[in-house]
């Protein structure tokens, strides 16, 4: 995933792993957030084009995507996904008869506090953008003491700042359960033991 980016709009329409998924878009700047949700697992979060954050169902965080790096879970510890040295260093430089490893080998724990302080910056800055989506964008339906119904929004007053979509989910459901999500968990969440979901 770190390797290809994604268009977010293909991943929000064609996300089948994620069955309950949701864009926020910020109009001024471009930036976007997917948020969605596999089928009794956890939610996975893509910030831009190569941030990703995956969790399993125990909110466990069990696989990152930053930078060009790939991480997975492994045993409470961050692992990267890296070649192995050749077996055979005294090989002519053109053998191919070499087979390329991938191994994953533990990151040093001053990197794993970097992926998690990343992973703060991209939580808080998620629900800040979400708060102001809800304040600004949509609308609030609040009831007076007559039973009446009256609707208190900026749509029409300002230009709106937020666009908020979601694919297999009502849209307000879905932006209740992220952000309910998202102040549940800490911005050091627990590592998983394991990358599956």
């Amino acid at each position: 995933m770190a390797r290809e980016t994604h268009n977010r709009e293909d991943l929000l329409l064609e996300g089948v792993n994620l069955p309950e998924r949701a864009r926020l878009l910020h109009r001024a700047s471009g930036r976007e957030w997917v948020i969605g949700w596999r089928t009794g697992g956890g939610p996975a979060f893509y910030d831009g084009p190569d941030r990703v954050y995956q969790f399993n169902a125990d909110n466990q965080l069990r696989r990152v995507y930053l930078d060009g790096s790939k991480l997975a879970a492994e045993g409470g510890k961050l692992c990267e996904l890296r070649r192995s040295e050749p077996t055979n260093p005294n090989s002519p430089a053109g053998d191919r008869t070499q087979k390329v490893k991938l191994v994953w080998q533990p990151i040093d724990s001053a990197v794993q506090r970097n992926v998690l302080m990343q992973w703060a910056t991209t939580r808080q800055q998620l629900l800040a953008a979400l708060n102001l989506c809800r304040e600004r964008d949509l609308p609030n339906e609040t009831s007076d003491h007559m039973g009446s119904n009256h609707t208190n929004s900026t749509q029409n007053t300002q230009p709106s700042a937020f666009s908020w979509e979601s694919v297999g989910i009502d849209a307000l459901e879905m932006l209740d359960r992220t952000n309910g999500w998202l102040v549940s968990i800490t911005d050091n969440p627990e590592i998983a033991a394991q990358p599956n979901a």
